[in-house]
């Protein structure tokens, strides 16, 4: 193995070790693994430097082939013809890179490049249908042969080199060895091969033949025929977008279906075989129909498919010069110049056969015309081809007389075209075509229907929609014309003076025709009467239908007079008149005959106002006593009812008279006024009103005063005028009902007073809930506590539907929340603590909606709180003996309210100046208990005391103290005096300064190791500086840290000030404070050594002991 593949390895196994280490946002490193750094940047180095000269060469090839790339783009080659066809097989799938970069690109440019001489037969594996099934031929596993990979061509049905070809290069891998011949037979010039195809446009197949001719020195050959339908361009692609050409979709075989169609060719005798498939065996793809994508390729062999033969020549409809004769117009057209035709026009006849080829066609065929009925053709004329050169035309004109055909309703005869016996004709769609000759009948009227009353007054018109059916393909509603006739019942007296021109209507499908009758106002009797009417339709060619008669179709009456109303035209108005007064009104534009003059009318009545009728002024005279009024107070209408005659007939009729006060103002009915619930409206009173002066002539309303007499529910509206806007506004937004005002309008002399309906409209509320009603204890849960509240009570709908509310709950937890809606219970139940949110969703049926939203504060305990000097918590803590060298007594007493059971206590003692926690204990139950660190010497310098406590209350909740209480040390002057260090000279610096040779030996050893590490590797020195390092530590009486320790000296990137407390030692009770240790006179020695300027600042002696180790580590 290569050095560099060495130290890859070694490195990445370091690497590694040091990824393990790694956690968080904190390092930690075994001294083994800072002994190895100097060998890790060795190694570093040596990768680095090894890797250059290879950086270098690569970069270099890298540009060459760059420049290259941009110097010379690939484009495709155009490959020598071999001067006869050439044919071969190919296998690839849509993933393989060769085959959609080089061998499909390859065999387009090739196909391309040289269209008349090279076809071929893909077989290729899509995405989605995979390879496709080639039974029974099994032509991919013949091709392959005994190759294991693709892509895969095979030249001339040959499996050795270089006829086939594994794999590919470039976009002309190909042409080479087609230049050379591309394997085919050396007898491949003996033989022509021509493809000609025709569609059935019916069946949608497909009718392929094959004409082979043999031109060599034997008298006859036998030859297999290779046949197969593909795609010209493929509907699968490659996975780059890439469309593969000449994909296989099907076998064109022998009578058995078994394999390749033997023919015998003799010589210069073209031997033709023809097949059939159906369209639907290609599909349509990039710009190609299905027939232009239905592509055969052919090819003859010298033996069967079971065998690998000998290729002889190829074709496909690309190869040899296009043949192509066709129709390119046919036209049968009416000499009259109509659309259709009727019996006995003569039809005139055209058509024009082109050569659409590319060389000029003499090989004969002939064009023809017939007539089509059904499955059968009847021959109207025809014509031979002539020679025609290239986009050379010939044409046949005929006459053809309609007199023998028979018409139908919406039908026509069909004209064929068609071209017979061509020769090597290689486009058959243009071969025939077919055009439509409609039949011509004349129309058939349908009943006419009335717009409106059949019984009309003399002077009055009455109007019918009439339509027809056209009966033929070449009529419509726009081309075809109607005409009307009227006749008194039963006396067949046709006229049409009163019939007024027809009208047509509408658009497209829904049009008709609107026939006026437009009766006269004289006449008398004479006129009057029941009346028929016929209908009768022409079309465009002047074809009239047969008359349609309607009986009794209208009547027509007398006018008789009458009284005019507000909807009549020439309405005059209704005349005001002042009570207890005698007035003349004119009745122009009151009272009309439509035949008969007003002065000719006579007038009677019997009403007490009614004073008298004067033709001469056609005028009324009238007298009311009294002011007629509404149930509102509102004056209204008054009439006096009249006959009226005109000499032949009688007629009543109410005039009606607006009776007012002398000079008082006058209202006009006021229909109720809608007023949303909660809304408001204006309503501008100047239209309804109206005045007089004390002569009864008219004044202007704009100058009345008006004001609000009464508000008949002041609880529901408040109303108020400005000028003449009535201001109306609901007082809440949920009340409902009709309210009366009484308006008073004023002209400071008289006044007259009306009543206002207003009506309060309901306005659909949204439903609500009343999240209130749940109390704030239940709004605290337990985890896992199953909460189940009544949502009925809370549920209301001020429209009072309650029972159509839709309630749905939402949580962001799913499944927290389970509403039943057969009993309105919610079920809230939650795993996590937190405050969880939850959603109420009411929807009337109204689609009016409401949301609402509660939290849930959910605790897994609840917190219990520390006594302090300024507050009064749960809990209060009575501490004594927190000095240097002495043991924590603490007692725990319950300070609040709470009802506490089942306390537990837990107690560390850590330092602050090396951030670790050394001793831990637990105490259960109030009362006094005792806390001692573990080195027996009680509390050292920068230790402190951290409590916590759990517990249980009266319901079951449990307690706990959030935080923990921490307490520092009491120092004294005692304590700074007994912790000043040994002076230098001392017996314990000497001491010291004696314990400190082993570790500057040690010291002094690893320089030495690192040294080495930079000529043979660091491993071996980190492994051997770690193993004396560990051996030192393990030295009796030498301050030996044990696994089981209860102090943690890795390092953690936390708070340093309260790090995580130790394991606890569980006490069952109090332990009484431990003495301090006495004073020896002989000193022991120290570690770990002092460092060379003495003990440091602020430490103690028994601080040294313990945390000495992680100090110097740390430095």
């Amino acid at each position: 193995m290569h050095v560099s593949t060495h130290l890859t390895i070694l490195l990445a196994l370091e690497l590694t070790e040091w990824h393990h280490d790694y956690t968080g946002s904190t390092f930690s490193f075994t001294v083994q693994q800072v002994a190895r750094l100097p060998a890790l940047a060795v190694v570093l180095s040596f990768l680095v430097i090894s890797a250059l000269p290879l950086y270098s060469l690569s970069d270099g090839e890298n540009e060459v082939e760059f420049r290259d790339e941009l110097e010379q783009e690939p484009m495709p080659l155009y490959a020598p013809s071999p001067g006869h066809s050439v044919f071969g097989e190919y296998v690839g799938a849509h993933w393989c890179p060769p085959c959609m970069d080089s061998a499909s690109p390859s065999l387009a440019n090739l196909k391309d490049s040289n269209p008349d001489e090279f076809t071929f037969v893909s077989f290729f594996e899509s995405s989605s249908d995979g390879y496709p099934n080639d039974s029974p031929l099994g032509r991919i596993s013949h091709v392959s042969g005994s190759s294991s990979g693709i892509p895969v061509f095979s030249f001339a049905d040959q499996q050795s080199s270089p006829c086939m070809l594994v794999g590919a290069a470039g976009n002309n891998y190909y042409d080479s060895e087609f230049s050379n011949g591309g394997c085919m037979s050396s007898d491949s010039p003996d033989f022509e091969l021509v493809i000609s195809m025709s569609l059935d446009s019916t069946s949608q197949d497909v009718s392929v033949s094959l004409g082979a001719t043999y031109t060599g020195s034997q008298a006859s050959v036998d030859v297999y025929v290779y046949g197969a339908i593909t795609e010209k361009v493929g509907k699968d692609a490659y996975d780059n977008g890439v469309k593969p050409h000449h994909n296989w979709r099907g076998w064109l075989l022998n009578d058995a279906s078994n394999g390749f169609k033997q023919l015998t060719l003799v010589k210069d005798v073209q031997s033709t075989h023809s097949w059939t498939a159906p369209l639907s065996l290609v599909r349509a793809t990039g710009g190609y129909s299905q027939w232009e994508n239905f592509w055969p390729v052919f090819a003859l062999m010298d033996g069967p498919h079971s065998t690998y033969n000998t290729v002889l020549a190829a074709v496909d409809p690309a190869m040899g010069p296009l043949i192509d004769v066709g129709i390119s117009t046919f036209s049968v057209e009416n000499r009259n110049q109509m659309q259709g035709f009727v019996t006995g026009d003569i039809l005139d006849i055209s058509i024009e056969v082109t050569n659409n080829g590319e060389e000029p066609y003499s090989d004969g065929g002939e064009f023809g015309v017939f007539m089509v009925s059904g499955s059968e053709e009847t021959q109207i004329g025809s014509k031979s081809l002539g020679n025609m050169p290239v986009s050379g035309t010939d044409s046949l004109e005929l006459e053809f007389d309609t007199s023998g055909i028979t018409m139908t309703n919406s039908g026509a005869t069909a004209f064929r075209a068609r071209l017979s016996d061509l020769t090597g004709d290689r486009n058959s769609t243009n071969d025939a075509n077919q055009v439509f000759a409609p039949h011509d009948l004349p129309p058939t009227p349908l009943f006419p229907a009335s717009t409106g009353p059949t019984s009309i007054e003399r002077g009055d018109d009455i109007q019918f929609e009439a339509v027809a059916m056209p009966n033929d393909l070449v009529d419509d509603i726009s081309t075809m014309s109607p005409t009307l006739e009227y006749s008194k019942e039963g006396q067949f007296d046709w006229k049409s003076a009163w019939a007024g021109n027809p009208q047509l209507v509408g658009s497209e499908e829904d049009s008709f025709y609107l026939l006026t009758i437009q009766t006269p106002t004289n006449g008398g009797s004479d006129v009057s009467g029941m009346y028929d009417i016929r209908v009768k339709w022409a079309d465009a060619s002047g074809q009239d239908s047969d008359w349609l008669v309607v009986d009794e179709a209208f009547e027509l009456r007398n006018a008789l007079p009458r009284v005019l109303g507000p909807n009549d035209p020439g309405f005059a108005g209704y005349p005001t008149v002042k009570v207890e007064s005698l007035e003349i009104i004119s009745l122009t534009g009151l009272v009309l005959d439509a035949e008969t003059q007003l002065s000719m009318l006579s007038i009677t009545s019997s009403d007490p106002a009614f004073k008298g009728w004067d033709p001469i002024t056609r005028s009324v005279s009238v007298e009311f006593e009294s002011i007629a009024t509404d149930s509102s107070g509102n004056p209204i209408l008054q009439g006096i009812f009249i006959t009226i005659g005109d000499g032949e007939d009688e007629n009543s009729g109410m005039l009606l008279f607006n009776v007012i006060e002398n000079g008082a103002p006058r209202w006009f009915p006021m229909p109720p006024q809608p007023i949303l619930e909660g809304g408001s409206t204006s309503i501008v009173l100047t239209p309804f009103l109206s005045d007089t002066d004390e002569n009864g002539d008219p004044q202007s309303p704009e100058f009345l005063f008006l004001s609000v007499v009464s508000n008949g529910n002041e609880g529901i509206v408040e109303t108020s005028i400005s000028g003449h806007t009535l201001e109306a506004s609901t007082v809440d937004d949920d009340s409902t009902g009709t309210v009366e005002l009484i308006i008073r309008a004023s002209d400071g002399l008289k006044s007259s007073d009306t009543t206002i309906v207003l009506l309060i409209v309901n306005v659909n509320d949204a439903p609500t809930i009343d999240l209130s009603q749940i109390a704030d204890s239940e709004r605290t849960m337990k985890v896992s506590e199953e909460l189940i509240l009544d949502l009925s009570p809370m549920v209301s709908d001020i429209d009072g539907e309650e029972e159509n509310i839709w309630l749905t709950v939402d949580t962001e937890i799913p499944g927290a929340a389970f509403f039943d809606r057969s009993t309105n219970h919610l079920t809230l139940q939650w795993e996590e603590p937190g405050t969880h949110q939850v959603t109420f969703n009411l929807r009337d049926r109204f689609a009016d909606s409401s949301t609402s939203e509660i939290s849930f504060e959910v605790f897994d305990s609840k917190p219990l709180t520390w006594s302090t000097e300024t507050e009064t918590g749960d809990l209060e803590v009575d501490v004594s003996g927190l000095h240097i060298g002495h043991n924590a007594t603490i007692e725990i007493t319950n300070s609040g309210n709470k009802e506490i059971s089942e306390l537990t206590t837990q107690w560390s003692i850590c330092n602050s100046i090396v951030g670790v926690c050394h001793t831990a204990g637990v105490m259960d139950g109030f009362g006094q208990f005792v806390a001692s660190p573990s080195s027996g010497n009680g509390m050292a310098r920068g230790d402190y005391l951290t409590l916590s406590v759990s517990a249980l209350d009266a319901d079951g909740w449990e307690l706990e103290t959030g935080d923990y209480l921490k307490l520092e040390l009491i120092e004294t002057d005692e304590d700074v005096d007994s912790e000043v260090p040994a002076e230098e000279g001392s017996p314990e610096a000497q001491q010291s300064n004696e314990d400190d040779d082993p570790g500057n030996t040690l010291e002094l050893v690893a320089y030495v190791i690192l040294a080495i590490v930079l000529v043979i590797g660091g491993a071996f020195a980190g492994i051997y500086l770690s193993k004396v390092i560990i051996a030192n530590r393990e030295q009796p009486g030498t301050g030996k840290r044990h696994e089981d320790s209860v102090i943690d000296f890795t390092y953690q990137d936390a708070q340093p000030e309260a790090p995580s407390p130790p394991a606890p030692q569980h006490e069952a009770q109090p332990e009484a404070p431990s003495p301090p240790a006495p004073q020896q006179e002989e000193k022991p020695a120290i570690y770990p050594p002092l460092p060379e300027g003495g003990l440091p600042e602020g430490w103690t002696i028994e601080q040294w002991k313990y945390y000495g180790e992680e100090y110097l580590k740390r430095q």
